[in-house]
């Protein structure tokens, strides 16, 4: 499971080479090297399951232009992965996770900081009208790890309560 997110840059007048190589590094080329490590003894058993955490922000745009075109590569390599290991039992997939709260992370520093605002931000960002939890974003991914996922391979699964407005 990669599962690491670098955010680098903010608007796109703020993002240089820096800010690009730093999201790049910390986020697509950690999951490919991860991958490169764990596919051939996956492929010599038969047998196996990768899933990379992405974004909502990977699969539309919103948040930081660095991160979302990160994320974005994070999914089309997981795409790609998947399509190269199809017949060899391993299954190759992603995780888009809209936004989660827990304690000590992001939202959780903005909710204390401005309750008001991110009152206001689920309110209209937010269908659900909550928060995702950590629990939601890993019981899909153990799913996506287990036995009864055998045919899903390739596949960017949004984790977002309706958060994303992407189509596909």
């Amino acid at each position: 499971i990669n599962n690491l997110g670098v955010r680098a840059g903010m608007s796109w007048k703020d993002t240089g080479t820096r800010e690009l190589e730093l999201a790049f590094q910390g986020n697509a080329v950690v999951s490919a090297r991860m991958s490169q490590l764990v596919l051939g003894p996956m492929v010599e058993r038969g047998w196996g399951r990768v899933v990379m955490i992405t974004s909502v922000w990977g699969r539309e745009a919103g948040g930081f232009p660095a991160y979302n075109a990160a994320k974005a590569a994070e999914i089309s390599l997981a795409k790609s992965l998947a399509r190269e290991y199809g017949r060899t039992g391993v299954t190759v997939n992603a995780v888009a996770p809209g936004s989660v709260l827990w304690e000590g992370g992001g939202w959780d520093r903005r909710q204390k900081a401005d309750p008001e605002g991110i009152a206001d931000f689920i309110r209209h960002e937010m269908p659900m009208g909550r928060f995702g939890t950590v629990e939601e974003v890993a019981d899909v991914v153990a799913f996506l790890c287990s036995r009864q996922a055998s045919l899903v391979t390739g596949a960017c699964i949004a984790v977002d309560g309706g958060q994303g407005r992407s189509n596909i």
